[in-house]
């Protein structure tokens, strides 16, 4: 008996513990997205949360520490989509993979720009680290690669890894362009598959690389 209470008390805690986590979140997006990350300060947000600032620092951590879990909402969401293609839609993955971050984009532009901008200037995108967002990133499109070449699509005559790099500088570049306001998101859209697909073509068997010239003619 006692057992069960005392896991009643521990999911409990887990569960006031996660509310409370999201709570810091929803107002740091807030912060960002109106006023920019130069705004957002833990005595402030432990204020508008109704906590203390040592909970933040128990709960999540520091500013960096928030701003990366708010700028891991997009990679999270790539992984449950890249996990659901089927390998028959396999050639349809890169496509997926940018028509996600865009969808998660366009829900908030103002912060999503905002948080990418203050990620870049504290070094959330650095490509020594290890296990930074970059490297989480790019193992995605690594795997894209490789299964794309187990398919049939890619010859294998350029290795994956320097495949999936510069697409993922495609991505990024257009991303950038996007953040500081040169281009709207359907151009990022473009100018991302644009580069995706003359990468993969590159390596690509005659008939996948039929349908990515086709692709990248269709685009509107």
């Amino acid at each position: 008996m006692s057992e069960n209470i005392v896991s009643t008390a521990e999911s409990t805690r887990s569960v006031n513990m996660a509310k409370r986590r999201a709570l810091i979140l929803s107002h740091a997006r807030n912060v960002i997205a109106n006023e920019g990350f130069d705004a957002l300060r833990l005595r402030d947000l432990a204020e508008r949360a109704g906590i203390t600032v040592p909970t933040i620092y128990n709960l999540i951590g520091g500013k960096k520490d928030i701003l990366t879990l708010i700028i891991e909402e997009p990679l999270k969401r790539l992984e449950i989509v890249h996990n659901q293609i089927r390998e028959e839609d396999i050639e349809k993955v890169f496509e997926a993979q940018i028509d996600a971050r865009l969808e998660l984009f366009s829900s908030n532009e103002q912060y999503y720009k905002a948080a990418y901008i203050a990620g870049d200037r504290i070094g959330l995108f650095e490509q020594s680290s290890a296990s930074g967002l970059y490297k989480r990133s790019l193992q995605l499109t690594d795997s894209a690669c490789r299964k794309a070449k187990d398919a049939g699509l890619l010859y294998g005559k350029v290795a994956p890894e320097k495949l999936s790099q510069q697409i993922y500088s495609c991505y990024r570049l257009a991303r950038q362009d996007w953040v500081n306001g040169y281009i709207d998101l359907k151009t990022l859209r473009r100018q991302a598959l644009t580069g995706v697909f003359l990468t993969l073509a590159a390596d690509a068997k005659p008939s996948f690389r039929t349908k990515l010239i086709q692709y990248i003619e269709a685009m509107p």
